[in-house]
């Protein structure tokens, strides 16, 4: 793969150390071929010509790599958090409707930051933080640094130089990490639905899907029970100040008809019923999207063994994948709304008499995730 010349610093610096993974007798489906993440000049060597110049499926030369690791426990893993509320039906409450976020996220930055210089050149050249795909590739114009300058000497003002190296991840996902505990407080005193409400807070996520990838292959309920899956991930912000489309009442949904037409007519109707409906914006649900946001978060580990999903998210920001990811910058009333939301629209999945139909192919679980 070459693809190293991309990375960003605090990837290589993960790249570099020690990695986790569930052990290869863990999830069978997920085994994936050996790969190595190496320069472009390097590929070149390996391939005998220009990167340009090749075609798929072209062979390289024969080459001698000589890799080791050493595989060990880590000193803390990691789980999975799963709670139900149980349904009222007794015909139905074997059934699940599951909802997901995800508890983990990076490790610390390799050296410590100024916090408001990163978030006044973020706001500038990487409005989408550390997304690569859609980061700028050119410098900054004398322009855009007299706006830099002008928003830092601003925050200047406010406050002196923080420096920071610690990646607080409050919108990814401690947003939907904490509107999962209140949808589940609000339904543990609430009336119970028909179906059972399942809660999984899965770890993991940002080293590849682990802790979804687990309970998918080991869930606490037998899989066929689970009717559909809701994941939560970035939920906290979504603003006009976040995102050029961003706004009071805008959320993001990935997925919801691409198993099942019913999940996504069910989630539209929830929200057309709403007092405050939602503007969802679908685009990025869009076929080989440039971000690739189907893939990159746990609900794909439910959708990939055919359990119909919908994710929802209100957007990447300037501090994504940051250590600027802080809690003063969540929109904590936007954040209820949604969490009053994705609650509803479990509960019209739950008290439905019949379950969603999958009426669309299911994927190919070994298959590598395709948007």
């Amino acid at each position: 793969i070459a693809a190293l010349d991309l990375v960003m610093p605090q990837a290589m610096t993960s790249l570099k150390g020690s990695g986790v993974g569930l052990s290869e007798a863990a999830v069978t489906p997920m085994k994936l071929p050996f790969g190595l993440i190496v320069t472009s000049a390097a590929a070149e060597k390996m391939m005998g010509a220009p990167l340009a110049s090749i075609t798929p499926g072209a062979a390289g030369r024969s080459v001698l790599v000589n890799v080791r690791f050493a595989e060990r426990a880590v000193d803390a893993p990691a789980r999975n958090v799963v709670a139900i509320v149980r349904g009222s039906d007794p015909a139905l409450r074997g059934e699940f409707v599951a909802v997901g976020a995800h508890s983990d996220h990076i490790a610390p930055a390799r050296m410590p930051v100024d916090h408001d210089s990163l978030r006044a050149y973020n706001r500038i050249m990487r409005p989408n933080g550390a997304d690569s795909r859609v980061a700028r590739t050119t410098g900054a114009t004398p322009e855009e640094w007299t706006t830099i300058r002008s928003i830092l000497d601003s925050l200047r003002r406010l406050r002196p130089p923080r420096p920071d190296s610690i990646f607080n991840g409050a919108d990814d996902d401690g947003s939907g990490s904490v509107a999962l505990l209140e949808m589940a407080e609000s339904l543990a005193g609430s009336t119970r639905p028909r179906r059972s409400i399942l809660f999984v807070w899965h770890t993991g996520e940002e080293a590849g899907l682990l802790g979804s990838a687990w309970f998918t292959e080991h869930p606490t309920v037998s899989h066929d029970s689970i009717v559909a899956q809701l994941n939560m991930d970035m939920v906290g912000r979504g603003t006009a100040k976040d995102t050029p489309s961003g706004g009071p009442r805008n959320i993001q949904v990935i997925g919801s008809r691409r198993l099942s037409t019913d999940l996504g007519n069910v989630l539209d109707s929830v929200n057309a019923k709403a007092a405050q409906p939602y503007r969802i914006d679908y685009s990025l649900d869009a076929p080989r999207h440039i971000q690739n946001r189907y893939c990159r978060s746990d609900h794909y580990m439910y959708a990939r063994t055919g359990i119909p999903i919908a994710y929802l998210s209100r957007g990447y920001h300037q501090d994504y994948h940051m250590v600027t990811d802080e809690p003063q910058y969540i929109d904590y009333d936007g954040l209820a709304h949604v969490a009053t939301f994705v609650r509803d629209v479990a509960l019209a999945v739950a008290n439905r008499s019949d379950r969603v139909r999958v009426d669309k192919p299911k994927p190919n679980p070994l298959a590598p995730c395709q948007q």
